[in-house]
């Protein structure tokens, strides 16, 4: 019986370090990514403002003539509640009129192109207003920056050409600009053709204005 439990022993002893140095090991990574909630401006009331068929005996020879006002609506939708801010470019700025009237104390900084005709003759000029913009997180209303968002200001809604402010906002408490998941707006389009003297208006002239809306996360 000594001789068994001796032996029974030594076999133990020599199996531990056997299971031992058999150990392994396995792991678990978490990994993902965090983003940031990404919006879409969209033209919900389209993004095109035709005006038809301009029959050359309605312009004013000497004088501007006004289109009809001309109304769409622009949507931005985030992922999730998230500050913005948007921004306007002319992409037909070559081309605009600048002294002609179309929002009532607009100026040239306001007004965009409106293409040219066939002879490089400059067609006209426009002006974009959002107005009415209403929030799916409650009250809001328009601000403005003239300095990469530095500083906020209420303002009437004029968009500027040149992508040089920046339009947001706030939660109707105050000029800062405030998280919203959804911001819908009209957008009033008010158009001014040149005097027909300065147009060749023996051939036909398309209007060609065309106008970049970006939006910034702030």
């Amino acid at each position: 019986m000594k001789k068994i439990y001796a032996l029974s022993f030594a076999a133990s002893a020599l199996l531990t370090p056997i299971f031992a140095s058999a150990a392994t090991t396995t792991e678990l990574k978490l990994i993902g990514t965090i983003i940031p909630a990404a919006c879409a401006p969209n033209f919900v009331g389209g993004s095109t403002i035709d005006y038809g068929n301009i029959p050359v005996g309605t312009l004013n020879v000497t004088e501007q003539t006004m289109l009809p006002e001309k109304h769409t609506s622009l949507s931005v939708t985030c992922d999730a509640p998230v500050k913005f801010a948007l921004s306007a470019i002319d992409e037909r700025s070559a081309t605009v009129v600048s002294t002609l009237a179309t929002i009532d104390n607009y100026g040239a900084s306001a007004k965009y192109g409106l293409g040219a005709a066939k002879n490089g003759a400059k067609i006209g000029a426009y002006s974009l207003k959002i107005d009415g913009e209403t929030s799916g997180t409650g009250s809001t209303f328009r601000v403005a920056s003239s300095d990469g968002g530095n500083t906020w200001v209420r303002f009437g809604g004029g968009l500027s050409a040149s992508g040089s402010s920046l339009v947001a906002f706030s939660d109707g408490t105050s000029n800062a600009p405030a998280a919203h998941k959804s911001v819908t707006m009209d957008v009033q389009v008010v158009a001014a053709i040149d005097k027909a003297e300065n147009l060749p208006v023996t051939d036909e002239i398309n209007i060609d204005g065309l106008a970049t809306i970006e939006v910034f996360y702030l």
